[in-house]
């Protein structure tokens, strides 16, 4: 070789130690990386691909998320739906408790007060509870009508008190009741006759006063200045009652009117004082209560008689015949048989005070027991049964004649109060009340009328488990014989008192209107645009459960609480059941985009990241070509280097 002007070789070998030293760079490179393609010059289409799946698995690792904030959506939602199934569980214990007769109209304004603190409660969790700050019962900006059902226009009127009557304000105490007057134009007025048989109305309360009152509205705000009667000295009125009622939202003034208008208000009287017996045995009860009927006590007043006072001679013995006794009439029975059949009752001789001679008779006899048992001839002590042959619970107490026979049935007839070892039917204690009417022997006007009425009175004995039909004939005979002389004296001089009840109105039913709307949250569930999961529940308050108006202050409004209520918690149930049907469509959802995301990041591995195994080896070869390659090179140089021999 002669030539050294081109070194061929050197170059041959250059050119492929540059070559082989690029290879062994991107070799490298993908060793270093981890990354099959560094560039879209590694591989064009791999790149394409890669970015594309890429692309897919970051928006499913984000909507996963989307996916797990929609679960927790419906979990916050579930959630606020079970504290409100709960309140409604209460509301319908005590919607059932106010339907039990035995609750007094005060007891049912306790129970309702809780009722609407319930209410209250369930709308604050309707109009509050959000997820992320955002409401998940946001009322839309227009409820739709989707229906119409019957309800009651009012829910209930009046609450009930008690009053004092005394020597000063009987001309202005309502006697029997107090009439309701609605009137489309001008209003509610209230009318009553007092215990002086005077007639008294209230000045009217107009219906935008009654609006902005909440319908609710103390009848002594509107009595008549002019009435002096219903004002002491002070110019304060003798007596307060509140009137209030619910109403419904549609219900117009018409329906009121309709509802309330001539309807009474029952007032009654009587006596808390306690009373004795005197010249009576203990095996008597000790006490009884006086009812007074108006005649009489306007009678006592006007004679100036205190109503508070302790009179030593409240009802004095009017003796009869040798003086001995003022028990006019009664049984004499020394044997059971005989007392079975005889149809003699009680009656006693008085005097009273402003009234003169009066007569007690017993006109009634109840007994009751304390038995609770269930028990196995089908007689229960506590139940009654309906018509349908159904039985409920709704009180113990029997009524019979007011005759010693209707003591007799009493203790062994149907049920008898004596134990089952002595003919009755009873596992427990009993107690025998007689009711007496008190009338005068001459009438007397009142109000304009003539009357004899006087009022009531009761007495009472026990009957024990140890008791018989001939023990008990035995205590009666003690204390109603030819000796008896009771004189009933006031033991404490607290005062006689007056009762104003409540209203209950009319059924008066109105079309009332069902209204709702739809709520829709969205979650993106997919990567591409529209791919939706729409959770589609509708929007609640107490107007879409249908008991916006519900109250249980008296017994038919407690009976419709009831229905109401188990529609509301019918509504509860399904929308729960919405939500909880989307929270495991959504689990499901969750559950298939993470699947789909770790099956699309073993695809988009295989096509972008390095084989490290058989990249390695390729390394190991283009390192072995690169140091091949530089010996050739140094060869090569050196093959020049004869020249210089024939040079020299």
């Amino acid at each position: 070789m002669g030539v050294i002007q081109h070194n061929m070789l050197a170059m041959n070998a250059n050119r492929m130690l540059n070559i082989t030293g690029g290879k062994k760079a991107k070799s490298s490179e993908k060793l270093s990386s981890g990354y099959r393609i560094n560039r879209a010059a590694d591989d064009a289409a791999g790149l394409a691909i890669s970015e594309k799946m890429r692309r897919q698995i970051r928006g499913l690792d984000r909507v996963a998320e989307n996916i797990s904030d929609g679960i927790g959506f419906c979990q916050v939602a579930d959630g606020a739906l079970n504290e409100v199934h709960d309140m409604l569980h209460r509301m319908t214990t005590l919607a059932i408790q106010s339907s039990n007769e035995t609750n007094s109209d005060t007891d049912r304004e306790y129970l309702d007060a809780e009722v609407q603190q319930l209410k209250s409660e369930c709308e604050k969790i309707f109009k509050e509870t959000s997820f992320n700050e955002r409401l998940i019962w946001d009322t839309p900006n227009a409820l739709e009508q989707i229906g119409t059902e019957k309800k009651r226009a009012l829910g209930n009127i009046g609450t009930s008190s008690n009053h004092d009557i005394n020597n000063e304000n009987f001309g202005a105490v309502p006697y029997g009741s107090i009439q309701v007057v609605a009137d489309a134009g001008t209003g509610v007025s209230l009318k009553w006759k007092d215990y002086d048989g005077k007639n008294h109305t209230t000045n009217p309360i107009s219906w935008d006063e009654l609006a902005e009152k909440n319908y609710r509205f103390d009848m002594s705000d509107y009595f008549n200045p002019a009435d002096t009667s219903l004002f002491d000295g002070s110019g304060n009125p003798f007596f307060k009652h509140e009137i209030a009622f619910s109403k419904r939202p549609e219900a117009t003034v018409a329906d009121i009117v309709e509802a309330i208008n001539g309807l009474n208000i029952y007032t009654s009287n009587g006596t808390s004082t306690s009373t004795q017996w005197e010249g009576t045995s203990s095996s008597l009860s000790s006490s009884c209560s006086i009812n007074y009927s108006a005649e009489y006590a306007s009678r006592k007043m006007a004679s100036g008689i205190e109503f508070n006072a302790t009179d030593d001679d409240f009802i004095e013995p009017k003796l009869n015949g040798a003086g001995t006794t003022n028990l006019s009439t009664h049984p004499a029975d020394a044997t059971v048989e005989a007392a079975r059949s005889d149809s003699t009752g009680w009656t006693f001789d008085f005097d009273m005070p402003g009234v003169g001679a009066v007569k007690a008779q017993c006109t009634g006899i109840s007994y009751s027991s304390n038995d609770r048992s269930d028990e196995a001839e089908g007689i229960w002590w506590n139940w009654q049964t309906r018509s349908n042959g159904t039985k409920y619970q709704n009180g113990y107490s029997y009524s019979t004649s007011p005759t010693m026979a209707g003591v007799m049935d009493a203790l062994t007839g149907t049920h008898g109060l004596l134990s089952l070892e002595n003919g009755g039917n009873n596992r427990g204690s009993g107690t025998v009340s007689m009711s007496f009417t008190i009338t005068s022997a001459s009438a007397y006007s009142f109000g304009g009328t003539s009357s004899n009425s006087v009022g009531t009175m009761n007495m009472s004995f026990g009957v024990s488990q140890t008791d018989t039909e001939q023990s008990i004939l035995n205590k009666i005979n003690s204390v109603f014989n030819d000796n008896t002389i009771l004189d009933i004296a006031k033991t404490s001089a607290n005062p006689e008192y007056f009762s104003i009840g409540s209203l209950s109105t009319r059924n008066t039913m109105i079309d009332t209107p069902i209204y709702g709307g739809v709520c829709k949250i969205q979650i993106q569930s997919g990567v591409e645009a529209g791919q939706f999961i729409d959770i589609i529940y509708d929007t609640l308050g107490l107007l879409q459960l249908g008991i916006s108006g519900t109250d249980i202050k008296t017994v038919d409004n407690a009976q419709e609480a009831i229905q109401d209520i188990k529609e509301a918690m019918g509504i509860i149930s399904e929308q729960r059941s919405t939500f909880g049907a989307y929270q495991n469509r959504l689990e499901h959802a969750y559950d298939v985009n993470k699947n789909t995301s770790e099956n699309t990041q073993a695809g988009e591995s295989r096509i972008r990241d390095t084989d490290m195994s058989a990249e390695m080896v390729e390394y190991s070869k283009h390192n072995i070509l690169e140091q091949a390659g530089t010996s050739m090179l140094a060869q090569a140089n050196q093959a020049s280097q004869g020249i210089m021999g024939l040079l020299q």
